[in-house]
């Protein structure tokens, strides 16, 4: 939380930054980019969030979609000072809400060009106030949205935007991977629960075995809430490995020493 907060004062004085979160399902990436969005809103920041889908990984910009392009289409950014033609064909190339109106499809694919259309719209969205980006679900995201955001968290637009996305380990581009090692981004790997911290979490279950339930969670969060309101025991747990009362007993996906990388890929 105080890294959070730290981020969003940074915001306050205009500096841009980025914020990456690693950790496996369950962890509480989501639960804690819910509670940046929550601060970042109630000091009057812009807050627009997008997810990867496990359904659509070869839509190119799927994330970036999401998060924009309804806030592109229903606000007048093309009466903006800093709108040109030129910025509207090279969103096109992104953004359906753009491609219709300014012929977006006209322009080359030249990548750096569409990474720097997208860092100006970000910026023209922050002129009046801080934005915060979120970007989640980023294991499931297509190649392009890893460049996109790579290329950001690389070079920043000249604006107060902040970049927070997420992921679970391994599902990161090289080209990415680099770019979070970075000075200016911060990376937060989450890491299971002990089983002091297990306890407390499951304090108000009824007769949980706290022991039981921490050795099949792993320390998950999520994993040890369902078994706790289930009212599980260390009595229903099968010795056939199938876990507790069907549940299949978790297993930790390895991590390895760089940011979002593949194990064994």
């Amino acid at each position: 939380m105080g890294r959070l907060e730290a981020l969003l004062d940074a915001l306050d004085r205009g500096e841009p930054g980025c914020l990456a979160l690693e950790g496996e399902a369950g962890i509480g990436k989501t639960r804690l980019l819910a509670e940046l969005r929550e601060r970042a809103l109630s000091r009057g920041h812009v807050v627009l969030a997008g997810a990867a889908s496990e359904f659509e990984r070869d839509l190119p910009f799927s994330a970036w979609v999401d998060a924009l392009d309804a806030y592109v289409a229903s606000h007048a950014l093309s009466s903006a000072p800093e709108w040109d033609a030129e910025l509207g064909r090279e969103l096109g190339l992104v953004l359906p809400a753009v491609r219709g109106r300014d012929g977006g499809g006209a322009v080359p694919d030249e990548r750096y060009r569409t990474h720097r259309a997208v860092g100006r719209l970000l910026a023209i969205v922050a002129a009046e106030r801080p934005l915060v980006l979120v970007l989640d679900d980023l294991h499931w995201s297509d190649d392009g949205s890893l460049e996109l955001i790579a290329a950001l968290v690389g070079r920043p637009p000249p604006a107060p935007v902040l970049l927070a996305l997420a992921a679970r380990p391994g599902a990161a581009s090289d080209r990415l991977a680099a770019a979070l090692t970075g000075p200016d981004a911060v990376l937060l790997r989450l890491e299971e629960l002990s089983r002091g911290e297990a306890a407390e979490l499951l304090a108000q279950a009824a007769g949980a075995d706290v022991g039981a339930l921490f050795e099949l969670a792993g320390g998950n969060p999520f994993f040890l809430e369902q078994l706790g309101r289930a009212g599980a025991d260390a009595s229903m747990a099968a010795g056939d490995g199938t876990g507790l009362a069907g549940v299949p007993a978790y297993t930790a996906w390895p991590l390895t020493s760089g940011p979002w990388r593949r194990p064994g890929r």
